[in-house]
């Protein structure tokens, strides 16, 4: 195995996490159940909806959808029966070129069992937007976004209350009287809310409910999962963050939905306390890992705060105008910030490409020179935005954090990092070797049941 300095994604200074046969460990389990699962649900869902296509040139597009069906099923026999991981067409994303000469180069005759956990999974999300990409019908189709809103929309009373509750929550920070106490104790409460809304991933939990769903934003704003921080270097953050004056923060998105709304807030607040004056939010161009954000599921979180009643007839309890005048008046000022140019979307190809966020300053580049160091603070969001800052393998818990994310941390000119995830896969850094011990006492699955988080943070130039 490599060292950290000659690190490469097929030689790694850690064992990767690569499914085992015996079925004992999660990449496994990941590769025999939970994924072939995810691939099933997107078979069925984009079944139905060939079948209520009503659209232009129907017969042909019926047709072709029928055919993108029996394409995906062959990839989810390739998957399920081992089989070699091939090259792809081209199909005018831009960045098959390097998905292919990246398999050539590391995984030249690799298949689904005897590959790393982040490289098969990437790669299938890749192989199933290939798919629909190369398609004329269904080339821009988001085979995601039904199962995207309909959870959301589904809690859309949660959704009010948490919205009238930040509002609040900001105008009390602005409060002369002991404003600096108020701002450190909203900013925690915010970052904590951002962290736990990763929970909510149907690429991990694709069965969530709406009462599970519930269940889980009424323990993000009780606090009640705050002593489930594994890892929290949130008052060193504080530290970096209360420095600031209009500043940029840029969010490096996972999930839409809930934790959209819950990273939308933040920025909000950072704006409205003139710690930032720009935020910018990096999104991803197709569609990933199930509920991942594009540009798409961002706008369509701002249309329905600004007009609530668009989702009135999708949620089982009624929204009243308590409810809705909150979610009007931040859904225009969001607005108002994306026209103005206060926030704005990034969709870069970076997001979706194969390689770890090591590469950022070799084969991300344009992303890292031209946004990433620009920024004040970079906010990474979730699981697997965390598996490709330290990449898949078994590091030794204690690792410190911004020895595992490599030349990133290093960079002169890197911006304060901060990861915030909720851990749904055994790859972890940065947990105190006695507080792992007593974790795996506790639950043997903690690194990957989704009920444990971490904050951390790479201070980059602010070190200096």
């Amino acid at each position: 195995m490599a060292s950290s300095t000659d690190f490469a994604p097929n030689n790694t200074p850690f064992q990767p996490l690569i499914a085992d046969r015996e079925g004992t460990n999660f990449t496994y389990d990941s590769l025999h159940s939970r994924v072939p699962h995810i691939l099933t649900d997107i078979i069925n869902d984009f079944y139905a909806d060939i079948q209520e296509y009503s659209g232009p040139n129907a017969e042909e597009t019926i047709s072709e959808g029928k055919e993108l069906t029996s394409a995906l099923s062959k990839l989810k026999h390739e998957m399920v029966t081992d089989k070699k991981l091939t090259p792809m067409e081209d199909d005018g994303v831009g960045d098959i070129e390097m998905w292919n000469k990246w398999l050539e180069t590391y995984f030249p005759s690799a298949s689904w069992y005897t590959t790393p956990f982040l490289t098969w999974e990437t790669y299938l999300y890749r192989r199933i937007g290939n798919i629909f990409k190369r398609s004329a019908h269904w080339s821009t189709h988001d085979f995601f976004a039904k199962k995207k809103h309909s959870t959301f929309m589904a809690s859309m009373v949660a959704v009010a209350k948490l919205c009238s509750r930040v509002d609040s929550l900001t105008e009390e920070s602005k409060d002369g009287v002991n404003k600096a106490t108020k701002t450190h104790v909203a900013f925690v409460d915010m970052l904590q809310a951002s962290l736990w809304g990763n929970q909510t991933d149907l690429s991990m939990f694709p069965d969530l409910s709406n009462e599970a769903l519930e269940e889980m934003q009424a323990r993000i704003s009780s606090g009640e999962n705050d002593s489930k921080v594994v890892s929290n270097d949130t008052d060193k953050i504080w530290g970096i963050v209360s420095q600031i004056k209009d500043g940029r923060f840029d969010i490096v998105l996972d999930n839409s939905g809930f934790e959209l709304l819950q990273d939308v807030l933040l920025a909000y607040w950072l704006v409205e306390l003139g710690i930032a004056k720009k935020v910018v939010f990096h999104t991803k161009r197709i569609p990933w890992y199930v509920s991942d954000v594009t540009n798409e599921d961002f706008h369509w979180l701002v249309s329905i705060a600004q007009n609530p009643s668009l989702a009135k007839t999708k949620t089982k309890a009624p929204l009243s105008e308590e409810h809705v005048a909150p979610l009007k008046s931040l859904g225009t000022k969001w607005a108002s910030f994306l026209a103005d140019g206060t926030w704005e979307l990034r969709d870069e190809l970076f997001w979706t490409c194969p390689y770890g966020f090591r590469y950022l300053p070799t084969i991300g580049k344009d992303v890292w020179e031209g946004e990433l160091t620009k920024a004040d603070v970079v906010i990474f969001k979730g699981d697997l935005n965390y598996r490709k800052l330290v990449y898949d393998q078994q590091w030794p818990v204690s690792t410190p954090f911004v020895e595992a994310i490599g030349p990133i941390a290093t960079d002169p000119n890197a911006p304060a990092i901060v990861a915030l995830r909720t851990s749904k896969c055994d790859t972890i850094s940065g947990v105190a070797p006695d507080r792992a011990e007593a974790l795996f006492k506790e639950r043997k699955d903690w690194m990957y049941c989704g009920q444990y988080g971490i904050i951390q943070l790479s201070p980059g130039r602010w070190s200096k």
